[in-house]
């Protein structure tokens, strides 16, 4: 054998144990150094794969398609789809371009047109699933390619095709509804990533993700919880900073409902460096997340400079429709989540749940009281179909504003109450001390004082303790007037606008008015809030 080939394969052997241990610059070099040799398509393969790992977008894309390129010559069409493949989902995760994604994978399915399942093929087809579920929210679509790469990839006996479909599968079957079907494939999915091993490194991280994202989104915190930690150790095995950026988004929200604020803020912040380092494409979930909590902690011009960062996505845009109601502009917040819910297939269950909320509160807040009560009744039977304890939770708190906005006190009393125990039945403190304040407001309006002022001042400690809006005030609470805190102290004993304009002798427009206010001076999203911060500070 020539000297040349015989070093070039040496190099190539040496890059693949490199990658192996994860040992990414050392890999690269190799390679570089094989391809200089002779610029096989192996070797701008490997190269392409050290570059992806240590987050060199401009290194990953000219190597991928020189690799391309070159099995193209080679008469290679597996290695051609294998490489137009990953540089679909380099668009994706790099420039968050779903357009040259699309156009890549149809270049990989004229390759291997004529060719059997392989593994190629089952990684084009997931990858497929996936761009249709979370770039298109076509559920639809996702869960019949992800059943087609499943089926091929039992066929071939290629775990790494089975560990990311499994996942996908189950992921687009929770967001349809079938949620103890879709949790299930994901626990087979996961427990699948940590016990096998995978001639694709990238697999088990990607179906990892899946899991993490999927259990959170739909409530199962512990789930959530028990799986980020394998992908934690997945991610520190591997040192893959980005993949463990997206899950650790997730999991920064499980914190943050938990009420570990603090812990939830290093997660967000420390995926948001993550993916703007390495995947910046990626980063726009984590700016809604970061800005949810933001907005709970006082901070709105954060939260919705980073909401708007991550316009359009769908979350982003509810997310500011939440912060136009809570600022008095129900109109606003029912067209953002109307826009929403024209781009969202009726598949899509767990995707519409937080727009139809929205839409439901909102015309509740403009007086549409029948148009609120069938957006409830939307909600609650896909929180119904969700099943855990915190999306019913949360279809049973929209009742209850729906109600006590349209005066049926005892309803919204019911409702108040259900919400309040499934959230603390699922560890949600800060929804559950929403759930107080509805309550509290019912209450008083049902004549019942000392039971109202007791739910108040529960969701008052409730706030104090997490922290809501005390932490990033804009305006001192001294700067409050008397008046204001006149109003302010019969908010927290429970009672609305009407029933204060009553006891100080004002209009329920100017009670609203002072209200608004009040939320200005403190920078702070919602009544409750307000309350909390006002009570930390010993105004009341």
């Amino acid at each position: 054998m020539d000297a040349t080939v015989t070093g070039q394969a040496d190099l190539l052997a040496a890059g693949r144990a490199a990658l192996g241990r994860a040992a990414w610059s050392e890999a690269r070099a190799l390679f570089e150094e094989a391809a200089a040799a002779g610029g096989a398509a192996e070797a701008w393969e490997g190269f392409s794969r050290a570059a992806w790992w240590l987050g060199d977008r401009e290194a990953t894309f000219s190597a991928r398609e020189r690799a391309y390129r070159a099995y193209r010559e080679g008469g290679d069409a597996c290695g051609a789809a294998r490489m137009a493949t990953w540089l679909a989902s380099d668009h994706l995760d790099f420039c968050g371009d779903d357009a040259l994604a699309s156009a890549w994978l149809r270049r990989g399915r004229a390759l291997l047109r004529d060719h059997g399942p392989c593994a190629e093929w089952g990684f084009l087809t997931v990858l497929e699933a996936d761009i249709a579920f979370l770039a298109q929210g076509d559920v639809a679509t996702a869960r019949r390619l992800a059943s087609e790469a499943l089926d091929l990839a039992r066929d071939i006996a290629d775990a790494g095709v089975e560990v990311v479909a499994l996942a996908v599968l189950g992921s687009a079957l929770i967001a349809s509804g079938s949620i103890e079907e879709g949790l299930g494939l994901l626990d087979e999915s996961a427990a699948l990533a940590v016990g096998e091993d995978f001639s694709e490194t990238a697999a088990p991280g990607w179906a990892l993700c899946h899991t993490v994202s999927a259990c959170a989104g739909v409530g199962d915190f512990g789930r959530a919880a028990q799986w980020c930690r394998a992908m934690h150790k997945w991610s520190a095995t591997w040192r893959a900073r980005h993949f463990f950026g997206v899950c650790r988004t997730a999991y920064g929200e499980v914190l943050a409902t938990g009420g570990d604020w603090r812990s939830a803020e290093q997660e967000l912040l420390d995926a948001m460096e993550d993916l703007r380092t390495t995947r910046p494409a990626l980063a726009a979930p984590t700016a809604v997340r970061l800005g949810r909590l933001r907005a709970r902690q006082g901070d709105l011009a954060e939260a919705r400079a980073l909401f708007e960062a991550a316009l359009p996505l769908p979350q982003a845009i509810l997310a500011l429709g939440e912060l136009e109601l809570a600022g008095g502009d129900a109109t606003a917040a029912a067209d953002a989540a109307d826009r929403v819910l024209r781009r969202l297939g009726d598949a899509s269950v767990l995707d519409r749940l937080p727009a139809l909320e929205l839409l439901a509160r909102a015309k509740a807040a403009a007086g549409d009281n029948d148009g609120a009560a069938a957006a409830t009744d939307q909600v609650e039977r896909q929180a119904a179909r969700l099943a855990t304890p915190y999306m019913r939770g949360r279809g049973r708190l929209v009742r209850a504003h729906v109600l006590l906005a349209a005066r049926d006190h005892d309803g919204a009393r019911r409702a108040g109450e259900d919400a309040a125990d499934l959230f603390t039945a699922c560890s949600a403190p800060y929804e559950a001390a929403q759930a107080r304040v509805v309550l509290a407001e019912a209450l008083a309006a049902l004549g019942r004082p000392e039971r109202a002022e007791a739910e108040a001042a529960a969701a008052r400690d409730t706030l104090a303790l997490l922290g809501a809006s005390g932490l990033r005030r804009t305006a001192k609470s001294g700067e409050l007037s008397p008046r204001e805190i006149d109003i302010l102290r019969l908010v927290a004993q429970g009672h609305n606008d009407a029933r204060i304009a009553q006891r100080l002798f004002l209009s329920t427009h100017t009670v609203h008015r002072h209200i608004a206010n009040i939320r200005t001076k403190l920078g702070v999203p919602s009544r409750a809030a307000a309350v909390a911060s006002a009570t930390r500070d010993g105004l009341l």
